[in-house]
């Protein structure tokens, strides 16, 4: 095996589901259509189920701080080296990682590892020895493991959606009838409130990204905003009235 995939550890709860639909994940791109997937733990003494064998994953049976287990997987040639955190409620876990992921270092390998980390304390101490990536466990959507693999960085804003720390997600009521979506993204943007990223319909439907010049019917938006400046819905109305008011005159 080499530029394979390789996954340290696996989730408490429900293991097969997250691999199922991490491993779904990863054929649906047709650059990774075909790449190996390997499973590196302990939690299958009798050999995957035809599930994730029929997705093309494999199992080495063994832990990502055995020396022998380390070189059976071919860790050395893999593409990416994913290591889940063992327990995501439970910070002990860290502990357990930070030793994989050291012997990654050692190895000349930490640039090629995405690590799930449970206390956010530790965050700094995977990015001092290297580590390409470092990410809450969110069982929910092992699809985060597989942007971070794909496109760097994309795992980092959209874990941060699932918090209000930095920027997140806010609602407002905005009529519009037939405008262009790129005005009101203009509109938001140039009055330094937000990034509009989808509108809800009429009919209460969500519609995310629309394209610059589509025409939108739609009740409210969903835009996001700076946590430490939120701005209210009366400063989203009047800035599209102000922006489309100009281009009206301009016009």
């Amino acid at each position: 095996m080499n530029k394979h995939i390789v996954v340290i550890n696996s989730p408490k709860h429900n293991p097969t589901q997250y691999f199922e639909r991490f491993a779904a994940q990863i054929r649906e791109n047709t650059a990774t259509k075909k790449t190996p997937i390997v499973l590196l733990n302990t939690d299958y003494p009798d050999g995957l189920p035809s599930s994730l064998v029929n997705l093309g994953v494999m199992l080495v049976e063994g832990h990502g701080n055995h020396e022998d287990d380390f070189h059976q997987a071919n860790i050395g040639e893999a593409e990416h080296i994913l290591v889940l955190a063992k327990d995501e409620l439970l910070e002990d876990s860290d502990s357990l990682t930070f030793d994989i992921c050291y012997r990654m270092k050692e190895h000349g390998l930490s640039y090629r590892v995405i690590v799930e980390c449970v206390e956010d304390e530790n965050r700094e101490r995977f990015k001092r020895i290297g580590a390409k990536s470092v990410i809450r466990p969110i069982r929910s959507y092992p699809e985060i493991l597989v942007r971070a693999m794909e496109t760097p960085g994309a795992e980092q804003l959209i874990e941060d959606m699932f918090t209000r720390a930095d920027d997140h997600f806010m609602r407002y009521s905005l009529w519009l009838e037939g405008d262009q979506w790129r005005d009101v993204v203009m509109s938001m943007m140039m009055a330094n409130l937000g990034t509009p990223l989808a509108y809800v319909t009429k009919e209460g439907q969500i519609c995310i990204h629309p394209a610059g010049d589509e025409k939108i019917h739609g009740q409210s938006i969903l835009m996001l905003v700076r946590t430490e400046a939120i701005p209210t819905d009366e400063e989203v109305a009047e800035a599209f009235r102000s922006f489309t008011a100009v281009q009206k005159l301009s016009a």
